[in-house]
């Protein structure tokens, strides 16, 4: 075991940074792997079992919200303000011009 620890630091520059850089990535990936399946692991003794029927209520109750939302949003604009009518613009110049004058 010495002996593999010893030939860690022999060699160029360049490997070692490789060989440090390495270790660091599998370090950093196992770390993240074992946190994910305890918290995982926690989260699903922690929370209770997942009922089918409650799945299919919920699933149409959200639809019903959806629809209604839909029907909502169709009344209103971005940001939730509702439209407004818009004032008569005067026509432009060109519009003017174009036009029949009544005189």
């Amino acid at each position: 075991m010495a002996r593999w620890i010893g030939t860690l630091n022999e060699g160029s520059l360049l490997r070692r940074t490789l060989m440090a850089i390495g270790t660091f990535v599998l370090g950093s990936l196992t770390f993240v792997g074992v946190m994910s399946l305890v918290l995982v692991s926690v989260a699903k003794a922690v929370l209770p079992p997942h009922e089918a029927s409650h799945d299919k209520e919920s699933a149409a109750d959200t639809t019903e919200e959806a629809d209604s939302e839909a029907a909502a949003g169709a009344t209103k604009t971005a940001l939730g303000k509702t439209s407004r009518s818009k004032r008569p613009r005067p026509p432009s110049p060109a519009a003017r011009e174009s036009a029949p004058n009544a005189d």
